[in-house]
């Protein structure tokens, strides 16, 4: 056998244990449907309920937090500096309003562990930024993945019953002021300058079904039942969006694309904006090697929402596959800075340096999607 070869067969056998462990992992996390700008919710729905405790450990709920009004979830990390802004905005909202009906409950998501050290860096921030509303600690992310964050910050804004009246992902320059205009008029009883995010109220038969889905989906007992949930949420409610979205990505899964196209389609016929749907459209238009088309549908989605991290590096996926490796990598980073929690990010890195075959660029990039799985759910 020649020397040259064994770099190459080393290699070989290191990514094809890397991926056995990343995908028995995967295949475990990735059950989680998505949907809207929330994956799993959208304005006019109610958020979940949690119950997370302070740095004390004591235990806190929305109902023991909630505002009269209003009550304003940030959902933040100590490694985003938009998450310090968006803190310490809140926070002159709350000094100001905080008697006047408006919550402001800070949710750490730093994706670690309660060690003293972790501990220690959060309290910094937070004392640094003089926060004085509750910051509660997701240390295992469960809310993160209940309410399907898909970039940091993410902030929520709900009403007395926990229904979802305003999201903002990341923290934009326009609508952090729109945001902040909305908390600000709603308090004070005067009009907004940007209308509130009305959303759409699926029915409540529709909602319970769609949630059975999920939930039979999360449990991974009995995984397949949820497609049956699913078309009982459409059947219940036509308008609804999530359920077709949720069972595209269900079929995605189960590897059959035409089903799974098919329920984007009925999807964006609802809601042409719709951003997931049309990314997912796009990427199964790249697997048929239909680049121009696809890239147009990830042009409408980064328009929707620039938020949204699968735009990025299913961009990065058709760059590569153009054999332009730079603007590639651009759409991986931009991913990165959004979202360095989506592990996806990094198993699509992985692919487009294999068939680059760049071999050990992408063991590292696989590499990365392990430890960040392991970081996010250990």
């Amino acid at each position: 056998m020649s020397r040259n070869r064994i770099p190459s067969i080393k290699l070989y056998w290191q990514r094809t244990a890397l991926l056995a462990t990343l995908f028995t992992c995967y295949g475990i996390f990735l059950l989680t449907p998505a949907a809207a700008t929330l994956q799993q919710l959208q304005v006019g729905m109610e958020a979940p309920e949690f119950s997370l405790p302070l740095f004390s450990g004591e235990k806190k709920s929305f109902a023991d937090l909630r505002g009269d009004k209003l009550t304003v979830l940030v959902i933040w990390s100590t490694w985003d500096k938009r998450s310090g802004q968006v803190l310490a905005r809140m926070e002159k909202l709350y000094q100001k309003y905080h008697d006047k009906g408006l919550s402001v409950v800070a949710i750490n998501a730093d994706g670690q562990k309660d060690t003293d050290a972790a501990m220690a860096q959060i309290r910094s921030k937070v004392e640094t930024l003089g926060i004085t509303y509750p910051v509660l600690l997701d240390n295992g992310l469960d809310f993160f993945h209940d309410i399907g964050i898909i970039a940091l910050p993410t902030t929520v804004i709900l009403d007395k019953d926990r229904v979802i009246r305003y999201e903002l992902s990341g923290y934009p320059l326009v609508g952090s002021e729109e945001m902040a205009d909305f908390v600000t008029a709603s308090i004070e009883g005067a009009k907004p300058a940007i209308a509130e995010k009305k959303g759409y109220r699926p029915t409540k038969t529709a909602l319970r079904f769609y949630n059975m889905g999920k939930n039979t989906l999360r449990s991974g007992r009995m995984a397949d039942t949820a497609e049956m949930w699913f078309k009982k949420a459409i059947e219940a409610d036509p308008n609804f969006v999530l359920p077709h979205i949720s069972l595209g990505r269900f079929y995605l899964q189960r590897g059959d694309k035409a089903l799974a196209g098919a329920q984007f389609k009925e999807a964006l016929a609802k809601e042409p904006n719709q951003v997931i749907a049309l990314c997912e459209s796009a990427l199964l238009l790249f697997d048929d090697n239909r680049l121009a088309e696809g890239q147009a549908l990830l042009d409408s989605a980064l328009k929707a929402d620039e938020s949204y991290t699968p735009c990025y590096y299913y961009a990065a996926l058709a760059y590569g596959r153009q054999n332009r490796m730079e603007q590639a990598m651009k759409m991986f980073d931009e991913a990165e800075r959004i979202n360095p929690l989506d592990y996806n990010l990094y198993v699509f890195k992985g692919r487009v340096f294999e068939e680059q075959k760049k071999q050990p660029e992408a063991l590292a990039a696989y590499r990365k999607a392990l430890e960040t799985i392991l970081r996010i759910h250990n």
